[in-house]
């Protein structure tokens, strides 16, 4: 899937589904990640099949690790394939497409109008509280002088408030997080992550949400929650050349 809001600007993005891969089994097809078990081999051709769709020079991501990590890629020349403890992926170089792999948690898509600078935020409940998607803002300020007025932003399809269940949420989340409860127990992370994209600077108005709940359609998607064993999903976001 893409965000129509997306397309008018010099930008390749995707949602895919779990569907079009080559993998088998809990991973059935399009999974993503080296780290849930799966052939190293079909990661590698669905990885393959993800990179021709973008005709992306280089398909970057990190083994991501709940945290409040921010890559930011300058450079071409010092590009890795996976990198290590980052949950946002930042540059301003054309043909390098950012992946985000998902099963449950926000791909949050940012993209700078004036500066033509991407971002793909990974944000899960952790990344919620330890705001993330504010950290990646202020590294997108700080390294390229980004203004959030400029700021679009995209949320995946991810963990509805139909499904985010938190039995001991008093000891998990944060005081703040409890009036996003819209019934015992359950939690809408979907307007958490819209209230901290705001709150960051970006205008309502540039802010598109999927409303789409990945455990709600397992044909579609891999998700966590739902089956555990399981695969991931890829987010995909490429500056076109200018």
């Amino acid at each position: 899937m893409v965000f129509p809001g997306l397309k008018s600007f010099p930008l390749r993005h995707a949602i895919f589904t779990r569907l079009g891969g080559c993998s088998e089994g809990p991973y059935h097809s399009l999974n993503v990640s080296h780290d849930v078990g799966d052939m190293v081999s079909c990661v590698e051709k669905n990885l393959q099949k993800i990179k021709a769709f973008l005709e992306a020079d280089h398909l970057v991501w990190a083994k991501q690790a709940h945290g409040k990590g921010v890559l930011v890629i300058k450079d071409k020349s010092q590009l890795s394939r996976g990198y290590i403890g980052f949950d946002a992926l930042v540059t301003n170089q054309p043909r390098v497409a950012l992946l985000v792999k998902l099963a449950d948690c926000q791909a949050i898509f940012l993209y700078d109008s004036f500066r033509k600078v991407i971002a793909n935020i990974h944000c899960g409940w952790r990344g919620n509280i330890l705001d993330i998607i504010g950290i990646s803002i202020k590294t997108m300020i700080r390294e390229f002088g980004t203004s959030p007025s400029d700021l679009w932003a995209t949320i995946s399809p991810s963990l509805g408030p139909c499904c985010n269940e938190f039995k001991d949420y008093q000891k998990q989340l944060p005081r703040s997080f409890w009036p996003y409860q819209i019934r015992p127990n359950y939690f809408n992370f979907w307007e958490i992550s819209i209230n901290q994209l705001i709150n960051a600077g970006i205008p309502y108005s540039q802010i598109v949400l999927a409303k789409i709940c990945s455990a709600c359609l397992p044909l579609f998607f891999f998700s966590y929650r739902r089956d555990k064993r399981t695969g991931r999903f890829g987010a995909v976001i490429m500056l076109k050349e200018f």
